[in-house]
């Protein structure tokens, strides 16, 4: 009874990794079931190698099905897991960081008084040549991040889309003594700022949304110029309630269906938006013949129709140079790599690094390369 049951667990997590692996092919728009057996690619794979495991110390033929299993999903478990333990990357070259802010920190989510300055001072401290921000917020009062970016830290050419911008004026004692009795400009998008100058510049305009975006620059490092894609697509925009229940869900306390259902849902949304987004950011990328680089918040992990469609034809830093997962998001799913440096075939990549500092939900990734 038991080897039945083991056995049919067997063939089922085969089947749900082969599903997981046909995620990066089927668009979320036709086929959403498809999206969330990639989402869990990372439990599947593991599963299907403590099974393989299992039934190859027992000697059983029936290890055969694990096993073609992983070897038909080992293409994106490349893509999943970079084993570049040899040697030890230089950083040498141009370094570019790519990072979602997260506002700076604005509405105090990490409960660090002090989270702004100290992700300046990481900036300040690792001196990109290129700066690709996500979620970047700036005003014109206690908050004038894009002055202290160019003008304190050096970052001389700037190119900031803001995706939302309000305007308005003080209404009580409190707000005049806070805004010096001036009216409050407050901005946010998506920002580059790079120490070479910036020759042109642009936006790629997504149909289905006003806040996410992508711009590119086209930065003169001397020798070349390297058009570089800032994305931010589309986000699950979960709220304050959802995190209460994935908090529950970690802890193993009892949670509600519903809520479970509707985080579910939102998942779902943002797969089909995100699909549209990398379709629409893969027709601007094929439109340019010269070297390129794509950074930013994918909100995907390797497995998945938006990162295969927009990144088709670069090469992954992290694949080149990282070390095992590389995940970048840490708040609820600490296991998944959603922000990304893609690179031109013929830009050498030399580093790769994922800076453990819990100041935003999203670590920051440094790369260098060089021509």
């Amino acid at each position: 009874m038991f080897s039945f049951l083991l056995k049919t667990i067997t063939v089922f997590n085969a089947l749900l990794l082969l599903l997981s692996c046909a995620s990066v092919f089927i668009n979320p728009n036709t086929l959403w079931h498809f999206s969330f057996f990639g989402f869990a690619f990372i439990f599947l794979f593991a599963a299907n190698l403590l099974l393989l495991l299992w039934w190859l110390l027992r000697f059983n033929l029936f290890v055969v099905v694990p096993a073609l299993a992983l070897l038909v999903s080992w293409k994106q478990a490349a893509n999943t897991f970079a084993l570049n333990f040899k040697e030890e990357p230089k950083e040498q070259g141009i370094k570019l960081l790519t990072w979602n802010v997260k506002n700076f920190d604005l509405y105090n989510w990490s409960k660090n008084a002090a989270a702004r300055q100290q992700m300046m001072a990481l900036i300040k401290k690792e001196n990109p040549y290129v700066l690709c921000l996500q979620e970047f917020y700036t005003n014109n009062q206690n908050f004038k991040n894009l002055e202290y970016l160019r003008d304190t830290l050096g970052f001389t050419h700037v190119y900031f889309y803001p995706r939302v911008e309000i305007t308005g004026k003080p209404r009580n004692v409190w707000q005049k003594t806070l805004w010096k009795n001036e009216s409050l400009t407050q901005q946010w998008g998506v920002a580059t700022f790079s120490k070479f100058p910036i020759v042109e510049s642009g936006k790629t305009e997504f149909d289905n949304k006003l806040v996410n975006g992508c711009i590119y620059t086209d930065v003169d490092f001397g020798n070349e110029v390297v058009r570089i894609h800032n994305v931010h697509l589309e986000s699950v925009h979960l709220g304050y309630e959802d995190y209460e229940t994935l908090d529950e869900i970690e802890q193993s306390r009892q949670t509600n269906r519903n809520k479970i259902f509707r985080i579910l849902r939102k998942m779902k949304r943002a797969y089909g938006k995100r699909a549209l987004q990398a379709k629409e950011l893969r027709q601007d990328i094929d439109t340019h013949s010269g070297l390129q680089v794509l950074c930013g918040d994918f909100n995907d992990v390797p497995v998945s129709y938006t990162y295969r469609n927009a990144g088709y034809g670069l090469k992954d830093a992290f694949i080149e140079k990282g070390k095992g997962l590389g995940f970048t998001y840490f708040y609820h799913f600490p296991l998944f790599r959603i922000d990304y440096v893609l690179l031109h075939e013929k830009l050498q990549v030399n580093s790769y690094r994922t800076i453990r500092k819990e100041l935003s939900d999203h670590y920051p990734v440094a790369v260098t390369f060089s021509f």
